[in-house]
């Protein structure tokens, strides 16, 4: 047993000084990133976020606390290869992100929507913000 504890405090400390972490454990660091670079806007004008990012919606809907701006990224193309069983397989899939802004007033111009908050689904990984 003694030496079994050896073993394991030895890989313990070789996998820590490796850096060694899950798929999991890397994107959830990831999505933290993330989420904290988005959380920046909150309390801009969407036409900041559009100056600051490229980024420009592709569609908005109202709700009751003002209106949710659609953004979407390029696709990105995954392939899984061939095997002797199935053929080769590319699928796309793209990062939605969702901005919820309120109208502080005047016309209805990127300048007078202020962001409130922010969603976002699929492969956002390398989300421009």
């Amino acid at each position: 047993m003694k030496c079994f504890h050896r073993v394991s405090v030895a890989t313990a400390a070789v996998l820590a000084l490796a850096g060694c972490q899950t798929s999991e454990e890397h994107q959830s660091a990831i999505d933290a990133n993330v989420s904290a670079r988005l959380t920046q806007f909150n309390g801009v004008s969407l036409a900041e976020f559009q100056s600051r990012t490229g980024m420009l919606p592709i569609d908005a809907y109202p709700v009751s606390e003002g209106r949710v701006f659609v953004f979407r990224t390029a696709p990105v193309y995954m392939t899984l290869p061939a095997t002797n069983v199935t053929p080769m397989i590319t699928r796309a899939a793209q990062c939605q992100l969702l901005i919820r802004a309120v109208h502080n007033g005047g016309a209805g111009a990127a300048d007078n929507w202020i962001i409130k908050g922010t969603e976002r689904t699929g492969p956002c990984n390398n989300l421009s913000v």
